[in-house]
């Protein structure tokens, strides 16, 4: 361990550790543009200088190692004329068009112009001109005059996607970002050049002039696209998502996310139901709302008292698997957990498994209701069951699957989004859409977290575990099935997750409260993962202090 002092304040830093690391654990606020705690450390905007006692000249804080008796002063008269020298070369070329760029309201080198310059420009010749609105490939585009060659999305491609598809061309003030002869920005990560670019120089295609980042309201979440569940920040306005940018998670996605996982917003945002299908007269069909659909469904299930099938989607959240087996457990009812079709997986994130909470699901239905089968078992079960009911439509919907429940008698599917299976159904059950959900995920590494929800649920539409407490309470909650069940159609996501801790061993000993923030992964043996300490100057926290998508945009912090 080394003791340094920063600005009067001494503290106890581990050997190796950066003077700009050591100044945040002493709260002293360092400027930065480069460095990204994710990747290499090229000290190339200088703008991190900083005094250090007994060396000549200011030294770069990102990339200096501390040494035990360390002094460093970074708010000395020579680095406050140092910070806005830098500046003015940054600024030099750089075109005064905040109020139509997209980075207006979370724009770092607004922040730090602010803070430490805020000088008028001296430039008396005409500004070097650059290209505008660039296409870079399928998702990115670059406005190459505000780039401020930070190198970032470079070193992002060369070490994290290893694409290698974005370079530097020409020298000084004529060098910009591009990509060679013949290559486009296109593999599964390139969205994360954006979040990474401290200006507003790269841009989504999807994103791009479609909000005013003051106008979001931010939700933390989980993405749902695979058994990875990195770490979203959801960002909504007027009910309707708008961008998916990826949160820091050292347990689980780093500072990444695919694009395939912002895209899902796509999917969810523009397709998902309101009203779902009840049988009408005269062997027609009707649109209903999701009331509708579960009282034709409790309608069967007080008639038939055998051959009841309940099929699970791995996707669901770990509350909805929990109530719904617990249904099943006292319809008597065979359970079957269903799968998603996978993709290709890759070594950075994405996993092979679509589906977001296979472990968690798995684990509840081992300790509920166990022996359950899967598809093939379904289909084979399909002659002997008179009621199917099929809880998430985005599953691997094969030719034999939809054949064999399509000669089942009564065959309901909940579901947000239209399907090959729901479109076999009898009745269709609309769910409420998944960015209106709460609950919670394991990924396929045991780490649980909560998924947040951004928006308000439509009135024409139920979430999985209020209806499994609908149609509990309505058929096995009287009568000759007295069930008692601790959950009902208003119980909190909290309440819920508590109670299958306590009543799966797998999930013994932790509480949803301690899944606030980053999660915490399944006990091993009895015994909790410790909890990292998330907190600014620790080994285990080290948050981008450059980059918008990992904290509070600009106008938020100043409570504006």
């Amino acid at each position: 361990m080394a003791k340094v002092t920063v600005d009067g304040v001494e503290v106890e830093v581990p050997a190796g550790t950066s003077v700009l690391r050591a100044a945040k654990q002493a709260g002293a606020d360092v400027p930065v543009f480069c460095y990204h705690p994710g990747l290499t450390i090229p000290a190339n905007c200088r703008m991190c200088l900083v005094d250090i006692e007994k060396a000549p000249k200011p030294l770069p804080a990102c990339y200096t190692e501390v040494a035990d008796g360390m002094v460093v002063r970074t708010k000395t008269d020579k680095i406050k004329a140092t910070q806005a020298a830098v500046l003015e070369f940054i600024l030099l070329n750089h075109p005064v068009d905040c109020p139509v760029c997209d980075q207006a309201g979370e724009c770092v080198l607004q922040e730090h112009y602010i803070t430490y310059s805020a000088k008028p420009s001296r430039l008396d010749t005409e500004k070097v001109g650059k290209p505008k609105a660039k296409i870079l490939g399928p998702t990115v585009i670059l406005d190459a005059e505000r780039c401020i060659v930070c190198t970032r999305c470079v070193r992002f491609c060369e070490e994290i996607s290893k694409t290698n598809e974005l370079t530097v061309e020409s020298r000084g003030e004529h060098s910009e970002i591009t990509t060679p002869d013949g290559v486009e920005l296109n593999n599964p990560y390139s969205l994360n050049v954006v979040d990474i670019c401290p200006v507003g120089a790269l841009t989504s295609r999807d994103f791009r002039f479609q909000k005013r980042v003051w106008f979001l309201d931010q939700k933390d979440s989980v993405c749902t696209g695979c058994a990875r569940g990195c770490s979203v920040r959801v960002d909504s306005h007027k009910n309707k998502v708008d961008r998916i940018v990826p949160r820091y998670n050292p347990d689980v996605n780093n500072y990444w996310m695919c694009d395939d996982g912002r895209k899902s917003l796509h999917t969810r945002r523009d397709k998902a139901l309101t009203l779902g299908v009840v049988p009408g007269p005269n062997d027609s069909t009707r649109e209903a709302p999701a009331l509708d659909g579960l009282r034709a469904i409790a309608g069967w299930l007080k008639e038939s008292q055998d051959g009841v099938g309940i099929a699970l989607s791995a996707s669901l959240t770990n509350e909805d698997a929990y109530t719904w087996a617990r249904l099943a457990k006292g319809l008597n009812a065979k359970v079957y957990l269903l799968k998603r079709v996978g993709w290709q997986g890759d070594a950075i994130l994405r996993s092979a498994d679509r589906d977001a909470n296979d472990a968690g699901v798995r684990a509840i239905l081992t300790a509920l209701t166990p022996g359950f089968g899967d598809a093939k078992q379904l289909v084979a079960d399909a002659e002997s069951l008179d009621t199917l009911i099929i809880v998430d439509n985005e599953i691997a919907a094969g030719d034999a699957l939809v054949e064999a429940i399509s000669d089942i008698a009564n065959v309901a599917v909940l579901t947000d989004l239209a399907g090959a299976l729901s479109n076999a159904a009898t009745v269709v059950v609309p769910l409420t859409q998944l960015a209106a959900r709460e609950g919670t995920l394991v990924n396929f590494a045991g780490w649980v977290q909560r998924l947040g929800a951004p928006l308000k649920p439509s009135v024409t539409t139920v979430t999985p575990h209020a209806a499994a407490a609908n149609l509990a309470h309505a058929v096995l909650g009287h009568g000759d099935r007295p069930v008692a069940f601790d959950f009902s159609e208003k119980s909190r996501s909290s309440e819920l997750f508590d109670s299958l801790a306590t009543a799966v061993p797998d999930f013994a000993g932790l509480s949803y409260a301690a899944l606030a923030d980053h999660g915490r992964g399944l006990p091993k043996d009895g015994v909790l993962a410790p909890a990292r300490a998330h907190v600014n100057g620790t080994p285990e926290w080290e948050p981008d202090p450059v980059s918008p998508t990992y904290r509070r945009p600009f106008h938020l912090r100043r409570g504006a």
